[in-house]
This record gives C-alpha cells, sequence and structure tokens, in this order.
C-alpha cells in the first residue's frame, strides 16, 4: 500500500466517520465535491494547502492526515463519545459480514444494533427518531 493509499483512507474514514457526503465536506472546506472525489478515487493529489482545508473541516491534524503521523491523534467529533469494546472474534466477523451485506460502515451497524436494543428495552422511544438525526454515509 502507497502513502496517497493510506492518505486517501485516512480522509474517507474521517469523513465517514463524522457521517460527512463529500458536498457536505465540499461546503465545510470550500474544496469542490467533484475534486474532493478525485482525491478519494486516486485521480488526483491534493496540494498541501488543500489537505489543510480537508484537516480543518474534518477536525484532525494536518499531519495526520497528511502523513497519518501516528504520534498525532485525530481530535474527536463533537458530539460523539468512542468507546473500545473487545468482541468476540464469530461475533466480529459476523459484524463484519453483515456490514458488508448492508453495504454500511461495522460502526453504522453497530450503532443501529445498540439503539434497537435499547428502544426494545424502554430507553429509546423511537428508534426512528434516532436514525433521522443521523447523516447519511
Amino acid at each position: 500500500m502507497t502513502k496517497e493509499n493510506d492518505f486517501i483512507k485516512r480522509m474517507i474514514a474521517r469523513r465517514v466517520d463524522q457521517g460527512l457526503s463529500q458536498e457536505e465536506l465540499s461546503k465545510k472546506s470550500g474544496v469542490a465535491a467533484a475534486q474532493i472525489s478525485r482525491y478519494e478515487l486516486g485521480k488526483s493529489k491534493p496540494r498541501p494547502n488543500v489537505i489543510a482545508k480537508l484537516a480543518e473541516a474534518l477536525n484532525v491534524p494536518f499531519k495526520w492526515l497528511a502523513y497519518g503521523d501516528n504520534d498525532v491523534e485525530p481530535l474527536p467529533i463533537p458530539g460523539v463519545e468512542t468507546r473500545m469494546v473487545e468482541l468476540p472474534a464469530d461475533i466480529a466477523a459476523l459484524i463484519e459480514k453483515i456490514a458488508k451485506e448492508k453495504g454500511i460502515p461495522e460502526y453504522e451497524l453497530i450503532e443501529r444494533m445498540l439503539a434497537e436494543s435499547l428502544f426494545n428495552d424502554g430507553v429509546l422511544e423511537n428508534v426512528s427518531d434516532y436514525y433521522s438525526n443521523k447523516k447519511p454515509t
């Protein structure tokens, strides 16, 4: 894997983590949506000033987005808390399989499963309210 592919993976992953479409990232960053698409497809390479705009819009340090500097962690996404959960290998594999079948990221499948469980337990009043507030990925 090349460093360019690593940049692409970091950019896409962070955009998806924030629930942003390419169009929404375009509006936040001032970089044309078509150009963002070309970056994500590896058809074009952004210049440092564009990476800086994308990093700011994605709420990550420039060095992390540009170079994958592991000493620099991405900044937290406002309103999103991260939890580390260890899963048995068979459950993790099942989540991966189902997420691929549905065409959604694993974290989104897990969020949906948790929301439905909370609804079934009477903690959430309406699961559709939870999803209506979520941005499409």
